[in-house]
């Protein structure tokens, strides 16, 4: 086992096969882009073909019926150790976010990996999270080939739609309807979607919101025949975000987890149909995210923030004044509106265990292979499932391979070294649980 170091060149080929087919990895639903996963997972099946055959490697895939264009693949090795247990793998995804090279201002193409000066590797899913995809298929591939089984049973799930809103039948949500993570209750469990090796040891949760504003559409000259919807939706968007920081602050506990920001909530997308600047519209729709970490309740602050917006939308029914807000009633009496929706459930965050021996390998198996003490931090990035993996008693830890600052990020990079070091550490853990 010890013997066992990332091969490049397989690793290369994964990664930039896997690559090519990000125009069609792309997670954008609302603006026409639905993956298809399965070319990403026949990649992997590629690679692993002769471990496959020869039983060494077992594989699931995964999609509900009519979903097969989008499956999760389950790929598990038998420990040496019946009574050992088992150890996850799990995390790593299929998907992409989409990529505009020239409205984002890419410097190359990132539908193709690019290898530049220093061993820096440019494109669209190196470090989220194509490369995570590649380093383990090497790694599976390595101890097929030399007939090495680690101790406890690995059991390594790639998933479909990480980078969208839980959706039935699809994901990892399948994958546990299903059954499939049954023998990784109460055991080690490794989520491989993170970055600068950490340990991560905490994320955030996450809900999609939309406000849709109604106002009277008129001409600008005469303003007291409007109600401004674009002018109510940043002053009611932003009251909300007032209001919210100020009830949800930081906690002492971010500080013990290293959180580097606190919850949040904010508009991110805009639409309007007005394209005229002598026309002040009437309709127009926000939509943003709450990033909440993980010591508040997800439901309640749901609740509270409809309820917020509900009271907002009341004050301007009783024509009462609210402070920096825009005029909310037309010099005839018609007044704008707020309507304020929750998309979808929401993803709870997750705490990680600070005193597991899931962390304590995880931190030896990093400082052996860097020679520098690991460095933890958390964040509001959010996972799917991982609080519910930890609920069922799984030592849930997290870390991941890249560049953290180019997440969703233009000129998305990393280093190969940073790749061969994860491998390592990959290798360190099967070795010491």
């Amino acid at each position: 086992m010890q013997a066992l170091a990332l091969r490049e060149d397989r690793f290369l080929e994964v990664l930039r096969r896997l690559i090519a087919l990000t125009p069609r990895l792309q997670n954008n639903p609302g603006g026409g882009l639905v993956p298809e996963e399965r070319l990403a997972a026949q990649v992997v099946l590629d690679a692993l073909a002769p471990h496959l055959q020869s039983g060494f490697i077992q594989v699931e895939s995964l999609a509900a019926p009519g979903n097969e264009a989008r499956p999760c693949l389950v790929l598990t090795v038998k420990g040496s150790d019946a009574g050992a247990g088992s150890l996850g793998f799990v995390g790593a995804h299929f998907d992409v976010v989409p990529a505009d090279e020239k409205g984002e201002g890419w410097e190359r193409s990132p539908f193709a990996l690019w290898e530049g000066p220093g061993g820096v590797l440019y494109g669209r899913g190196v470090t989220d999270c194509l490369g995570h995809v590649a380093v383990i298929t090497d790694l599976l591939a390595q101890l097929a080939e030399r007939g090495v089984r680690p101790r406890r049973t690995l059991k390594v799930v790639f998933i479909s739609n990480e980078e969208s809103t839980d959706l039935p039948g699809l994901g990892l949500g399948y994958v546990a309807q299903q059954g499939r993570l049954k023998d990784l209750v109460g055991q080690p469990v490794y989520w491989l979607d993170s970055a600068n090796f950490g340990p991560t040891l905490g994320t955030g949760g996450n809900a999609m919101w939309e406000l849709k504003v109604t106002g009277v559409g008129g001409h600008s000259g005469m303003p007291q025949n409007c109600v401004n919807a674009l002018e109510l939706a940043m002053a009611a968007s932003l009251e909300l975000a007032r209001w919210f920081h100020a009830r949800y602050p930081a906690t002492e506990d971010e500080k013990k987890w290293g959180f580097l920001s606190s919850s949040s909530l904010k508009a991110t997308v805009v639409e309007g149909v007005n394209t005229k600047e002598t026309k002040i519209p009437a309709d127009v729709t926000l939509r943003g995210d709450i990033r909440l970490t993980p010591f508040y309740d997800m439901k309640e602050v749901q609740q509270a923030v409809t309820a917020f917006v509900r009271e907002l939308d009341a004050r301007i029914e009783r024509d009462e004044a609210i402070p920096g807000f825009p005029r909310t009633r037309t010099a005839a009496g018609k007044r704008g509106s707020l309507e304020f929706h929750l998309k979808g459930g929401g993803t709870e965050g997750i705490a990680c265990r600070l005193d597991s021996p899931g962390l304590q390998a995880l931190k030896e198996a990093i400082q052996a292979v860097r020679g520098v003490a690991p460095t933890p931090f958390s964040l509001t990035g959010s996972l799917p499932l991982v609080r519910d993996l930890q609920r069922q008693g799984c030592d849930v830890q997290i870390t991941g391979f890249g560049e953290m600052a180019y997440y969703h990020a233009p000129n998305e990079q990393a280093r190969l070294e940073d790749f061969r070091q994860g491998f390592a550490i990959l290798r360190e853990l099967l070795v010491r649980l």
